[in-house]
């Protein structure tokens, strides 16, 4: 077996094409990455977080001794990651082998001095919460909820507030109106003077593989201004999507809007073939609102480990 970080491009879109064949051979179930996530990550959080200056400082790669990719691991930033397995070759030697290349590279250090890692794990997976509880990780229950919807069924009308417009994201125009409105939505609790005014990151975010202008939803408010906003990223592939970021400014809150953009999305990933969409919430706000549109969800707890 050869280990070895994603060094070229043609490692980077052999992991995606690993993604989507792991993917399906999971039934369709998170236990390992969509490959939307992926690209998110590499156009969002690297691109535009700055988590690392390239993908080879966050992604390695397993091979068998035909070349065949048979596991991932993806470091987030910060010290959290994700185990991505064959589900033909996973084993506890294997998932053993990627927790000591993480614990060895992928560590952050605390205030008080001490190194630390951790991961989601579904609570449903007895396997490597064995793992980790053998090799000192503790759990830290409730991280992550896991929704999903499939869409055979019909959708029910989500209403539209008085005075609000559904539509796509525009051009470079609607960029500015964009960014300020996910400020609002995601940094509601700061001064309106942080916001530094740079919408550049948009520009990341649209050049992401999977990024589609018309699965870039927002709810236009009264004034013209960007209110609401769903962006999914959608694999024909797969048949399935992710919402990869959905939101709404402070002073549109509690009107429905995201339910609004978020049930419009899902009635074009239907037009479009999709039969399976993804969302994830880490606070109550998300939960609600994702609760009220998808129907399933599984609970991932933390597993956190001090070196």
């Amino acid at each position: 077996m050869k280990t070895h970080t994603c060094t070229t491009e043609d490692d980077f879109w052999r992991a995606r094409n690993f993604l989507r064949e792991v993917f399906l051979l999971n039934d369709r179930l998170e236990h390992s990455w969509n490959v939307a996530r992926l690209d998110y990550w590499r156009w969002h959080y690297i691109k535009t977080c700055n988590v690392f200056d390239s993908v080879e400082k966050g992604l390695v790669l397993w091979e068998n001794a035909d070349g065949k990719i048979i596991a991932a691991l993806n470091h987030l930033g910060d010290s959290e990651l994700r185990l991505h397995i064959h589900p033909h070759f996973r084993s506890a030697e294997l998932e053993n082998e990627m927790l000591d290349c993480a614990e060895e590279n992928y560590y952050t250090t605390a205030k008080d001095g001490r190194r630390y890692i951790y991961m989601p794990i579904f609570e449903d997976d007895s396997i490597r919460q064995e793992i980790a509880q053998a090799r000192g990780y503790e759990k830290r229950p409730g991280w992550g909820h896991h929704y999903r919807r499939d869409l055979e069924a019909s959708i029910p009308d989500a209403p539209v507030p008085a005075g609000y417009k559904i539509s796509s994201m525009g051009g470079a125009e609607d960029h500015p109106p964009r960014s300020w409105a996910s400020w609002r939505a995601f940094h509601n609790d700061e001064p309106d003077e942080n916001y530094d005014g740079d919408y550049s990151w948009y520009a990341n975010l649209q050049s992401a593989p999977l990024y589609r202008r018309d699965l870039d939803i927002v709810a236009v408010a009264p004034n013209g201004g960007i209110a609401s906003f769903c962006t999914i990223f959608y694999d024909d592939y797969t048949r399935s999507a992710v919402t990869v970021l959905v939101g709404t400014a402070v002073e549109h809150w509690r009107r429905g809007l995201g339910k609004a953009v978020i049930t419009e999305g899902l009635r074009r990933l239907k037009e479009l073939g999709c039969t399976r969409v993804f969302s994830t919430g880490y606070d109550k706000p998300a939960d609600a609102l994702y609760r009220s549109v998808l129907k399933e969800m599984k609970v991932t707890d933390t597993w956190l480990k001090f070196l």
